[in-house]
């Protein structure tokens, strides 16, 4: 299995600002990480410059994930609301090229938020209209827009890696892909392995989180399993650990994915962790499970 192997800041930190920053990527490579991800709700909120410093003296590659707000909604049947959205995320892209990452993605879609009801045909057609238009700036950017299917309860319109994909067919993109993450894959597919299989030529990227959200390992989620179906399709992406703590994290996050919980209180043994667990899965994978 190829790709490298990353770690989300937020496991660390959720100030990402001076040496908070830089003792992030410090710890992830000290650890054995190849890559870290900062996540950016707001693009201007991004100290691009200070990102580009500590990111390359740590001598670690870079990802980064973001998540359209109720404002910025790029499914909102607000016209105002879904151009603040496409403009959010080609912004997002720009700074992506600017700090030479690869991809953008996340929650590109929608709204990081709880919606009452179900997308509707209209919704769904101007989304696929306004990912053909971002794929395409993606593609003059030279780098890729990823879509991550999240729970029912964080977003709508996406939440399976059928989904994903029907919505990226529809837009009609090849510089779109699918953003795999295990903790809301656990939610919402019925077979996770059959979900990979069916959906192997657009998988592009991976956050690997447990089922509790919590210490890697710590839950029931089969880690395992997953790397060996993802060995079977000779999956060459990166995977990046996702893990969270309410001791590291602010009451505004703490509040959006309802972690009420202190799944540790030292980042630091957390990421060793983490890293134990996933490296041994895609290692006992690669020796054991047959290519697809």
């Amino acid at each position: 299995m190829g790709g490298k192997l990353g770690i989300h800041s937020l496991v660390f930190t959720d100030d990402w600002s001076g040496e908070n920053a830089a003792q992030s990527c410090r710890a992830a490579a000290e650890i054995g990480f190849e890559l870290i991800e900062v996540l950016m709700f707001d693009p201007a909120q991004l100290d691009i410059a200070l990102t580009r410093r500590v990111v390359r003296e740590a001598g670690l590659g870079l990802r980064l994930g973001m998540a359209l707000g109720p404002d910025t909604d790029i499914s909102s049947t607000d016209p105002d609301t879904a151009r603040r959205g496409e403009e959010t995320v080609a912004r997002c892209m720009e700074i992506a090229s600017e700090l030479e990452a690869p991809a953008i993605s996340g929650i590109t879609y929608a709204a990081f938020n709880n919606y009452g009801a179900p997308p509707t045909v209209r919704q769904r057609t101007q989304v696929a209209e306004s990912l053909t238009r971002l794929g395409r700036r993606a593609g003059e950017l030279g780098l890729r827009l990823g879509l991550e299917p999240v729970n029912r309860y964080e977003s709508f319109l996406v939440n399976t890696l059928d989904e994903a994909a029907a919505l990226i067919r529809e837009a009609g993109e090849s510089n779109l892909f699918i953003h795999m993450d295990t903790f809301h894959m656990n939610i919402e597919e019925a077979d996770i392995s059959a979900a990979i299989y069916r959906n192997a030529t657009l998988l592009g990227y991976a956050h690997v989180a447990d089922s509790n959200r919590g210490l890697l390992g710590g839950g029931h989620f089969d880690i395992s399993g997953y790397c060996c179906a993802l060995e079977a399709i000779g999956y060459q992406g990166d995977m990046t650990v996702e893990a969270f703590s309410s001791r590291v994290l602010s009451s505004r996050l703490v509040g959006g994915i309802r972690l009420w919980r202190e799944a540790w209180d030292d980042s630091i043994k957390a990421a060793r962790m983490a890293f134990d667990v996933l490296r041994a899965a895609r290692t006992g994978a690669s020796a054991a499970c047959r290519v697809w």
